[in-house]
């Protein structure tokens, strides 16, 4: 199933706004997300950038500039023919948006089931493929209620990548998981970008250890503009006065989580479990 051969796709963004109603969070933006790469979108909380990637998913007008996927301009197609370009696009949503009424080969069958004619053998035999990438073959029969954070993660990826997209997203792929499976999911990220060669992958995250590890390109959302657009050893040299008090926001961030501590309220709990 390598599809190597297949188109890459990138993303220019050209004097991009968008945002709700009469709030503009994205205001004229410029950059560009390298194919075939795998780009982190990072920035403080209510910079943008998750309006930026519901932009590019269609889930927010863009109200004006312009958006090419693989030169071709979103702006200039009507709704029927951006719906047919979306299907392109394979997206892992944070806990992995798995059906709760299925099990996992029918949750990663989904999309082929509802989008192609192919025989059910077939869509059986290519799901049991993916799973067993991704490290899930033997829990095909399982339910998201008997899986674990990260095997769901692993799932969700699965059903992401079913379709061979050229475009895949992930919001905060790592958020919630222990140290050692953010590892694993990291390694399992960079083999889906050494087997899918064709793939240009978009990640959201707040886990710069991840970025660290997996990214190829950044781009740093400030204030709805795109503040750095390069490569991730330009982003982490950089002596940019706001990229260094960023990176050094996000170390102390993870060096001071410092626990509640109030004596009163932990006596009357030790009290209420002991009685």
């Amino acid at each position: 199933m390598n599809s190597s051969l297949q188109k890459a796709w990138d993303i220019k963004i050209e004097n991009l706004s968008s945002g709700y109603k009469d709030v503009t969070v994205i205001k004229s933006m410029n950059a560009h997300i390298p194919a075939q790469k795998i780009t982190a979108v990072l920035g403080e909380s209510g910079c943008g950038k998750t309006t930026l990637i519901k932009t590019f998913l269609g889930l927010i007008p863009i109200k004006s500039g312009k958006l090419f996927f693989a030169d071709k301009d979103v702006t200039a197609l009507n709704e029927k023919s951006f719906r047919i370009m979306r299907r392109r696009f394979g997206v892992l949503f944070q806990d992995g948006a798995l059906l709760s009424s299925l099990n996992l080969l029918d949750n990663v069958a989904l999309p082929l089931m509802e989008h192609t004619k192919l025989s059910k053998q077939t869509i059986r035999k290519a799901v049991l493929e993916i799973l067993d990438l991704v490290g899930l073959k033997d829990a095909a029969y399982r339910y998201p209620s008997e899986l674990s954070g990260g095997m769901r993660k692993r799932a969700g990826l699965a059903r992401a990548i079913i379709t061979e997209p050229p475009l895949l997203f992930y919001d905060e792929p790592t958020s919630g998981l222990d140290p050692i499976t953010s590892l694993r999911m990291d390694r399992l990220l960079l083999d889906m970008q050494s087997y899918y060669q064709h793939m240009t992958t978009i990640l959201i995250t707040h886990d710069m250890n991840s970025v660290s590890r997996v990214a190829d390109h950044i781009l740093l959302v400030k204030d709805g503009i795109a503040h750095f657009n390069g490569t991730k050893e330009d982003f982490f040299s950089s002596s940019d006065p706001y990229i260094k008090n960023f990176l050094e926001q996000e170390e102390t961030q993870k060096q001071n989580h410092v626990l509640p501590d109030n004596p009163e309220v932990r006596q009357a709990l030790d009290a209420w479990l002991e009685s």
